[in-house]
């Protein structure tokens, strides 16, 4: 893709599928947390702008799961497999322990929750808590909440669209960060104003080549680099210890009986001998493999325990 694309942008490269991302310098992330606010609210205006390497990669998504290993007291956040369409064995346990009958499965499932991020470029239009942030491009982190606001705008249910990322014709956004309980909060955020281009050093940009070639050295002159938000396999060392979280989080006998190998609750059948495997060699055979390139179905909720008839080898065969 050459470097002009980033002024013809295909607004449909910006709805959220999968991510990936390109190359470029020095991490720098805007964090506008409410307690730098004044009164503890933090307001700034930010503008969304495209990836200078790759435009149609502007906007990294990815899931995650932060596992807590209750032996050793370790916690670690991993990519979920899922992110990119692979079968995953934390999304696969999350919903077996959901649909349990078994409140405290129940509560199990949340310790395999799937958390979600996103990742893009901005420029920082005003911030008066940090007006040295003024007119510099950063990397911002956000939510599920704020992708959707940038959905509504590609894809209004009234009105015109608007791809907050063009360059010519995009919308600020205005920041309100407050705290709710524990949590930062984002519902005050909104797209704001007219369509409008971007400004560079206090000077708003037109269409044509000076200003374009002004831009894009403006935006080469931020950080490119995106690639380490990107989804990344498991190698072995993240496989054992997945599988080490799940074996010490997970009672034994329900692993096998009801999580994984498809038996029912206390009334059902016993399940045939030649199931009864040990935890260990249970886990052996799983953490021994690789998550594939297996594409799943369609994201549905997973049968329950007692209309399941799979295997263990059948669940987690592409891991």
């Amino acid at each position: 893709m050459s470097n002009l694309d980033i002024f013809n942008l295909d607004a449909e490269a910006f709805v959220t599928k999968t991510a990936q991302q390109g190359g470029g310098k020095d991490l720098e992330f805007y964090k506008p947390y409410p307690e730098d606010g004044k009164d503890g609210v933090y307001k700034s205006l930010i503008r969304f702008v495209p990836n200078p390497v790759d435009p149609a990669k502007s906007k990294v998504h990815k899931y995650y799961v932060y596992l807590n290993d209750p032996v050793s007291g370790d916690g670690f956040s991993v990519d979920c497999p899922s992110t990119v369409g692979k079968k995953s064995i934390l999304k696969d346990l999350f919903w077996k322990l959901k649909n349990s009958h078994s409140a405290a499965d129940q509560e199990l499932a949340k310790k395999f929750s799937r958390k979600e991020d996103f990742y893009s470029l901005i420029q920082i239009v005003q911030d008066k808590n940090k007006p040295e942030l003024e007119g510099k491009v950063m990397i911002f982190k956000f939510g599920k909440k704020l992708n959707d606001m940038i959905e509504a705008q590609l894809q209004p249910e009234y009105g015109d669209p608007c791809n907050p990322y063009d360059l010519f014709e995009g919308r600020e956004f205005a920041v309100s960060v407050r705290k709710v309980g524990e949590w930062n909060n984002y519902d005050l955020c909104s797209f704001v104003g007219e369509k409008t281009a971007i400004r560079v050093n206090g000077v708003g940009m037109k269409k044509n080549q000076d200003d374009m070639k002004t831009v894009l050295d403006y935006l080469n002159e931020g950080p490119k680099n995106l690639t380490s938000f990107d989804y990344k396999d498991w190698d072995d060392d993240v496989t054992d210890k997945v599988m080490t979280v799940i074996k010490n989080t997970v009672p034994e006998q329900r692993v096998i009986n009801e999580i994984m190998g498809g038996v029912s609750t206390a009334k059902s059948t016993p399940a045939p001998a030649a199931k009864q495997t040990s935890t260990s060699d249970l886990y052996s055979e799983v953490s021994q493999t690789k998550v594939s390139g297996h594409v799943e179905k369609p994201e549905a909720p997973a049968q329950s325990a007692s209309s399941s008839s799979s295997s263990l080898e059948d669940l987690y065969s592409d891991l």
